[in-house]
């Protein structure tokens, strides 16, 4: 089972905590305490791969810089959330994508960009093609998505975020194999450069 830790950020009423539930319990909570740092747990399937979730949803507005970089070092992908009926959380997006970047050192964290309350068309103040735009400046995948009314959409944009990760794994060298290489060769090296000497 491979362990995934998954980061949810975005502005205050932007259904974070809402989606968090959708995800694990597949159904909807319209009102939370938004004071409250959550870790929720779960085991999925992705692709044949099973998979040891932990989401941490944080209260954005009550944490400081240095619990949110502390947060983002702990993950291992990040779904950001803004409300298609606020653009004031739209604009929030690029400065969290900053600090991911910024805290992880790495301009290709797995992201995943999350349009949520797509059932509220008539309040919408940030259009589909702002999002994808965004989402393609700041290397993100992109979902639109009413967490109220659409179970599917809210796990397709999980999975994706996970497959985002397990590609990243998979792509990165085993820590300890690639120490363990580095330390033969350089040992070679050296126990070549002292019969040289001699």
């Amino acid at each position: 089972m491979v362990p995934i830790k998954l980061l949810i950020l975005g502005a205050q009423n932007t259904g974070k905590t809402a989606l968090c539930v959708r995800f694990i319990t597949k159904r909807f909570i319209g009102e939370y305490d938004h004071k409250k740092e959550a870790t929720y747990r779960c085991n999925r399937t992705v692709d044949q791969e099973m998979v040891d979730l932990e989401i941490l949803d944080l209260p954005c507005k009550e944490s400081s810089v240095a619990s949110l970089e502390s947060s983002i070092r702990w993950a291992d992908g990040f779904l950001l959330l803004y409300s298609i009926t606020q653009r004031l959380s739209f604009l929030e997006i690029p400065r969290l994508k900053t600090l991911i970047d910024k805290t992880k050192h790495t301009l290709v964290a797995p992201t995943v960009l999350v349009a949520n309350k797509a059932d509220l068309e008539i309040g919408r103040e940030v259009t589909t093609e702002e999002g994808q735009r965004l989402a393609k400046d700041l290397r993100c995948g992109f979902r639109e998505l009413s967490v109220a009314e659409a179970v599917l959409a809210v796990e397709a944009a999980v999975f994706q975020l996970i497959r985002l990760v397990l590609d990243q794994q998979r792509s990165m060298p085993d820590h300890r194999s690639y120490m363990l290489t580095v330390r033969h060769a350089l040992t070679r090296k050296l126990t070549r450069s002292k019969t040289m000497q001699w």
